[in-house]
């Protein structure tokens, strides 16, 4: 994605890279003397081909967030097909994403976007300036900007779904990962890391308030009113805005994208994929509320779906049971009831159960910050508040200090699963790359 302009961003130097078409100009001099375009195809992936121009292009946005040019030419050409290969590889995965019909659309992306134009549009003392610097670094007007970033979002979307379909399919390569390249990017990450600042390790018990029998009531019939009108031919889209509780997808008609096994609620879920196209679901009653699903699409191992979800209310009175909930929850659990016990009768669900790595005590929640403070290890908090912005209520929760971690280094020991893992991630994408790479007709010319 286009990154976000900063504060006092300067001009881009393009005739900085300058020294690269003139290697290139003297590489095509030498091999026949011939007149040299300034741009050319210097790739071409399948059928697609790449312009020296977007290399440039991708350079300069690069230079923009902070990218220090070279002054050698030689260093120069290298970048340059550093980032051809880059932008080679990126039209891979594009190829991947039409392979597999991979659709992903402004509605996607806008929110992403709109929220990328208003954090870069802030920076600035008045949109006047915000135009000039616009301008001065080749970007237009804001418009043009936000045409740009959107084209370039959809992009990096049908990337990351490629990736996830490549996963799904079984077709990511292994890669093993031995423990020299743990040590080795440890070493290379602990240079650029600040001494570790005191961690926290916690468990908890997270108390919800839930709704009465006669607000369940009132949401069930006004859901089930919502489907019978959908099934006389109402249309979805209108009612999912007006009706629909669930922000992600109201604006958007109810629609869920499309969907994999394992990711929602089970009840949701097996009617999602029993469902046959156009057709209206019965009601699916979740920890949610009340849902009316219909399935617009069906293809390999995923539905593109929408929805539309009424909640059950919370009032005032409902908050206050809770509360005294959560109160009697602490007085077993410091009366000795074991915390597996304590999560099976009044955990929520979708709140975490753990922190067991610990959590920077300066970067948690105010909340959290308050109701640890003066805790010792294997102690048990106070009952505190935890503001829910779904419900606008809170919710209760009494949180147990599992271990206390001074400030210091980094470790290996503490970072050697997640460099591990990220850097098996990182091999087999790269492998899968190389993999597909040889499978499709790839020409690097520069």
């Amino acid at each position: 994605m286009i990154a976000t302009l900063r504060q006092g961003v300067r001009r881009l130097l393009v005739a900085s890279l300058a020294a690269v078409t003139y290697v290139t100009a003297v590489e095509a001099q030498q091999r026949g003397g011939r007149d040299v375009e300034v741009d050319r195809v210097v790739g071409v992936v399948g059928k697609h081909p790449i312009l020296l121009s977007e290399v440039l292009e991708a350079i300069n946005f690069a230079r923009s967030r902070g990218l220090q040019v070279p002054q050698d030419s030689a260093a120069q050409v290298a970048l340059a097909r550093e980032f051809l290969n880059s932008i080679i590889d990126k039209e891979v995965l594009i190829a991947v994403a039409k392979e597999y019909k991979i659709e992903v659309t402004e509605v996607d992306v806008a929110a992403a976007v709109d929220q990328q134009v208003d954090g870069a549009r802030k920076q600035f003392q008045s949109e006047q300036q915000f135009r000039q610097a616009l301008q001065q670094e080749g970007f237009g007007t804001p418009e043009e900007y936000r045409k740009k970033a959107i084209e370039s979002a959809i992009r990096d979307e049908q990337q990351r779904r490629a990736i996830d379909s490549l996963r799904a399919k079984g077709r990511l390569a292994p890669a093993n990962i031995t423990e020299r390249e743990v040590e080795e990017a440890f070493q290379r990450l602990k240079r650029d890391l600040p001494p570790r600042p005191e961690l926290v390790a916690f468990r908890q018990v997270v108390v919800e308030p839930t709704p009465s029998a006669a607000s369940v009531e009132r949401a069930r019939s006004l859901a089930d009113s919502l489907r019978l009108a959908l099934e006389a031919g109402a249309d979805f889209d209108s009612l999912a805005r007006r009706f629909s509780e669930d922000p992600g997808s109201a604006v958007k008609g109810g629609d869920l994208d499309w969907q994999r096994r394992g990711v929602m609620v089970p009840e949701f879920e097996r009617m999602m994929f029993a469902l046959q196209p156009n057709r209206i679901s019965p009601l699916v009653k979740t920890t949610y509320g009340f849902h009316v699903i219909r399935v617009d699409r069906v293809r390999a191992a995923e539905v593109r779906a929408r929805h539309i979800l009424i909640k059950p209310s919370i009032d005032t009175a409902d908050v206050r049971l809770a509360r005294e909930r959560a109160d009697s929850m602490r007085a077993l659990w410091v009366g000795g009831a074991s915390f597996d016990t304590l999560v099976a009768r009044f955990h929520d669900a979708d709140e975490e159960r753990a922190i067991p790595d610990g959590f920077p005590r300066d970067s948690l929640p105010a909340e959290y910050r308050v109701a640890l403070k003066g805790v010792a290890e294997r102690g048990v908090s106070a009952v505190f508040a935890i503001p829910d912005p779904m419900s606008g209520y809170n919710k209760w929760a009494v949180a147990q200090v599992l271990a206390i971690k001074p400030p210091g280094e980094y470790t290996l020991a503490e970072n050697q699963e997640r460099i591990r893992k990220q850097l098996r991630e990182e091999k087999s994408i790269r492998r899968t790359l190389d993999n597909l790479r040889r499978e499709m007709y790839v020409s690097l010319r520069l």
